[in-house]
């Protein structure tokens, strides 16, 4: 070859100037490696069907062309391209095997690794593969594992013969790097080994800026070099050519496939596929991110071939992932930003056989190991759940009882639940006179995991309004948690006899056994299950009792507790009020109605009830909080939410925490609980939501409708309204009444109703403040307007519409209300220390950042994207108020901010997303903003104090991503040397007065 003509080794070529490599030829090079890469498949290994020529040096080149995206191309350095393009040349240079290393095998490494890998191979195809070719097959394996390791000695200048004697190979490559600096040479090497090692995530070994010398071109981002080579030559899989990689790494059991489908040498193309826009058109404009695979098997015989290509290409994706995953970690935590890798996918779609079906693998069930799995801690992690599985079994068949006895015209009332506890015998029971179970219900669902009879479709066609307790079908494996032996006798109407079966081992085989009706306790003799446990001697059954109160609260059917044969304990309470009512007497807050209550309310198909204390003074009754030391001794309180009077939470209902004493039931409704019934799914539940949300709301109305009817001030029932709902809104908000609005008449209307207003009007000053203070003491109709009419000659409210009163932005009520509004209009008083805000529907006037989490006590900053004028201001660049820091349009700092604002959105980005919310903190800091520096300041020293001050939780390398998109001496002639002041109430408040 005379001349380059590839894009890779003609960037790399002009590296031959640089510090480190004066004196190499890359031509020269390529000529001594396309030499050696000749001896590959020499003396009897690697001669079928694996080429290592340089015709793959010059494929890996291609696709490195398309497989690095136009924008890295365009920032890598020559330094980079030269260590790239070397790698590519020498990665399968350790696949050279000369005859006389063969034939010194034994005198190395490959004796030991003959006989581990004969004896660790679980098939015998390796076996018979070294019987059938002698060594010369599993020398060759043991060279593809180790090749990588080989050609970084012998770059290294080291000829370790436990990986082969190579001394002559090991020289020769001496010669043709002679001219190569050593640090370049190491690294060199390391990387050629780093496409069969699995540490490439490793940034401290490789490194993303190694300096070679004192110009930009001389970096390199080892990191990502290594990334590329390995992927190249990952993708280098067409008919000249099978991968390097050993097979024992794709397919384990099964190499002889591997083998097969070498032979088969079937793929045809390997490049990136077309991207499509919505209409389903090739847009070549969009960055490609998915590899297609070409190929063709043709006849019966290729199917094994096929299974091969898929293992690999299985195995080509979780690479292909993970070099996804280092690129990202190294923009984001090394500033390896520019480096790209955006290939996720391998799409197969274009493989075609002919001959035999592509089926791929099939999922089977391990029975044992699923048995063990439900069973076991991972689904259920509370053995106590047992008690409440088989108490709710039985309340669900007493209860399907029922509806048949209804339906046959019968009031059957005498449905009861018994636990049973023999301490000498260990042996817990669980009778119920429910439906019992026939064969068939023995057989496909108490014995069938996963089917529930009450899915039947069948029962749901007999009784469609009938919604059971249980769901899954897999409540009696909870019994292995605490027995080995289980006994179960049943009998149903269905059949003359009863059925007894006996469980032994989760994973065992049961036997059904007969038994005449006139045998069995009177309790199931007619209809009705016993279940009896034997349960073993390592488990605590001294809370029994404890269990089954915590789980049984209000349960339809009476259930009942006896203890070695003494009387009947009931479990479960009346009603969802008398729990509360007997904890709140317990714990010394006797409900007499007057300063302790509890309330009990129904919404849809749940009812809740809640503790309240009576404020004297107040003239209110307020939610009651949970006893935060019981919650931390992790005590059972009587809150959380039942299903049919079964708790499944225990939390307050509606919520994830426990912040108020309230305890709910669903009754009747289609909920949905995970399959522990732990917890209720409540993105499938929004109608049960909705009910519990109501009652609280209802109460909280209730109160400060109370309030009202006892000729409390309007403001003072909102205040009081906002206090009874505080505990309430730590996770969302409901529509209850928000602020008085004025109006002509003084009125308190809910956030909907003002989120449908047009338009609505905000004024910011003491003397409104004060207005509302003094009508929240006085039990008067008297409207805010009518009060500044009466002590102000100029009323700046008369004629304007929808003023609210009492504006808070940090109330969900009040984000929600003005949530699809902006600020369209601003007016200040100066005189008058007053600002007044129209808001109206959105039409994108502002960019609006959010500065909650960049150490500013203002919420948002507001910079217009249109003309923008706020009547009333003096020198001041715009005002700053209860909703943010809004900036006036036809100032020098505006044009400044939208030009820097143009800068970072070039690239829509998270990462500059943040570093704009960083750099926008920075400049609204007071002490910048109002702070103005000398022209003539050491502006080095200027920036490093400012740093210091400001950026403490800063990296300093976002901060050095963040100066690279500002000019410097603009931002000191924009911003450092100005004095720019905001109006603001507070500009009157002493509060701020320290330098």
């Amino acid at each position: 070859m005379n001349q380059f003509t590839n894009y890779v080794e003609l960037q790399a070529e002009k590296a031959e100037n640089l510090s480190f490599c004066r004196g190499i030829k890359l031509l020269h090079i390529r000529d001594k490696v396309e030499t050696m890469l000749g001896f590959i498949g020499k003396g009897g290994i690697f001669e079928e069907y694996t080429v290592h020529s340089i015709e793959h040096i010059d494929e890996m080149l291609k696709i490195v062309e398309w497989l690095i995206p136009d924008i890295t191309k365009e920032k890598m350095t020559y330094a980079e391209w030269l260590m790239l393009t070397l790698a590519i040349y020498f990665h399968d240079l350790g696949m050279v095997v000369t005859k006389d290393e063969f034939e010194h095998r034994d005198e190395t490494g490959f004796k030991e690794y003959k006989e581990k890998v004969l004896e660790n191979t679980e098939e015998f195809e390796y076996e018979e593969c070294a019987k059938e070719r002698g060594d010369s097959f599993l020398y060759q394996e043991f060279v593809r594992e180790n090749h990588a390791a080989r050609i970084r000695q012998w770059i290294e200048g080291k000829n370790a013969r436990n990986l082969g004697e190579a001394e002559a190979v090991c020289q020769e490559i001496e010669d043709i790097l002679k001219n190569l600096d050593k640090m370049f040479k190491a690294d060199l090497a390391m990387i050629c080994e780093s496409h069969h090692k699995d540490d490439i995530e490793d940034f401290s070994k490789y490194k993303v800026k190694k300096m070679y010398g004192n110009t930009e071109n001389e970096k390199v981002n080892l990191n990502y070099i290594a990334i590329i080579l390995r992927t190249a030559d990952l993708l280098h899989i067409t008919r000249d050519r099978t991968p390097s990689v050993a097979r024992r790494l794709i397919n384990v059991s099964n190499p002889v496939s591997v083998l097969e489908w070498e032979k088969q040498m079937a793929v045809r193309a390997v490049r990136p596929k077309d991207q499509r826009n919505e209409e389903g058109v090739v847009d070549n404009s969009k960055q490609k991110d998915t590899i297609e695979i070409t190929a063709y098997f043709d006849g019966a015989e290729t199917a094994e071939a096929y299974f091969g290509l898929s293992s690999y290409l299985q195995y080509t994706r979780k690479e292909l992932a993970k070099c996804c995953e280092i690129v990202e970690k190294a923009q984001k935590r090394e500033g390896a930003v520019g480096y790209e890798f955006p290939w996720r996918e391998v799409d197969e779609s274009q493989i075609e056989v002919n001959g035999f079906e592509k089926k791929k693998l099939q999922f089977t069930i391990a029975q044992d190991n699923i048995l063990q799995l439900l069973v076991g801690h991972t689904l259920y992690n509370d053995s106590s759940v047992v008690v409440r599985e088989l108490v709710q079994n039985g309340i669900d068949a007493v209860r399907l009882q029922t509806e048949y006895e209804k339906r046959n015209g019968k009031d059957y009332s005498q449905g009861k639940v018994w636990v049973e506890w023999n301490s000498v015998k260990r042996q817990l029971s669980f009778w119920d006179n429910g439906t019992g179970m026939s064969i068939q219900d023995v057989e496909n669902y108490l014995l069938k995991v996963g089917a529930s009879k009450y899915r039947d479709e069948v029962v749901k066609k007999q009784f469609p309004n009938f919604t059971s307790i249980s769901h899954f079908g897999i409540g009696i494996l909870t019994c292995f948690m605490v027995a080995n032996d289980i006994d179960i006798v049943t009998s149903s109407d269905e059949q003359e006899e009863a059925n007894s079966i006996n469980l032994r081992k989760v994973n065992g085989s049961y036997l059904l056994r007969k038994m005449d009706k006139n045998e069995l306790d009177v309790r199931i003799k007619q209809h009705g299950t016993m279940v009896k446990l034997y349960v073993r001697s390592d488990v605590d059954m001294a809370k029994l009792e404890n269990d089954l109160r915590k789980w049984i609260v209000v349960p339809e059917i009476p259930v009942y507790l006896s203890v070695d044969g003494n009387e009947n304990i009931r479990i479960g309470y009346n009603s969802l009020k008398e729990i509360l009512i007997k904890y709140l007497n317990e714990t010394g807050h006797d409900v007499d109605g007057e300063k302790y209550d509890v309330y009990e309310k129904k919404h849809g198909n749940v009812t809740v009830a809640y503790a309240v204390r009576h404020l004297k003074y107040m003239s209110d009754w307020c939610l009651m909080s949970a006893d935060n030391r019981r919650v931390q001794r992790k005590a059972i309180l009587p809150i959380g939410t039942c299903v049919e009077g079964i708790r499944v939470e225990f939390s307050t209902p509606g919520y994830k925490n426990t912040s108020i004493l309230a305890i709910a039931n669903i009754k009747n409704s289609k909920y949905q609980t995970n399959v522990a019934r732990s917890a209720i799914e409540l993105d499938a539940n929004n109608e049960i939501l909705s009910d519990i949300y109501d009652v609280y709301k209802d109460y909280v109305q209730e109160q400060m409708d109370r309030l009202e009817d006892q000729d409390y001030a309007q403001s003072w029932a909102v205040s009081e309204g906002r206090y009874l709902m505080r505990p309430l809104i730590y996770d969302d908000y409901s529509n209850s009444r928000i602020e008085p609005i004025d109006e002509g008449v003084r009125q308190i209307v809910s956030a909907e109703d003002v989120a449908e207003l047009e338009e609505i009007n905000i004024f910011e000053c003491e003397m409104t403040r004060a207005g509302e203070y003094l009508l929240k003491e006085v039990r008067s109709s008297a409207t805010l307007s009518s009060l500044i009419g009466v002590v102000c000659k100029d009323n700046f409210l008369a004629g304007v519409k929808n003023v609210i009163c009492n504006i808070d932005m940090g109330n969900l009520l009040h984000q929600y209300a003005l949530k699809n509004k902006e600020v369209s209009k601003i007016e200040v008083a100066h005189k008058e220390r007053r600002i007044h805000v129209t808001y109206s529907c959105k039409n994108d006037l502002w960019y609006e950042f959010d500065l909650r989490n960049r150490g500013l006590a203002a919420r948002s900053l507001y910079i217009p994207k249109k003309n923008m004028i706020i009547s009333g201001l003096k020198e001041e660049i715009g005002v700053k108020n209860f909703g943010g820091i809004y900036i006036q349009s036809n100032t020098e700092l505006c044009e400044y901010l939208i030009k820097v604002i143009g800068a970072f959105q070039s690239e829509d980005t998270e990462e500059n997303k943040i570093l704009l919310e960083v750099f926008l903190s920075y400049v609204f800091d007071n002490k910048v903003l109002e702070v103005a520096y000398k022209q003539d300041v050491n502006t080095s020293n200027m920036f490093k104090q400012l740093l210091e001050e400001r950026f403490v939780r800063v990296s300093n390398e976002l901060i050095e991503k963040m100066w690279a998109k500002i000019d410097t001496q603009e931002f000191v002639n924009k911003i450092l040397t100005k004095n720019y002041t905001l109006y603001s109430i507070d500009n009157w408040s002493r509060k701020n007065d320290s330098i």
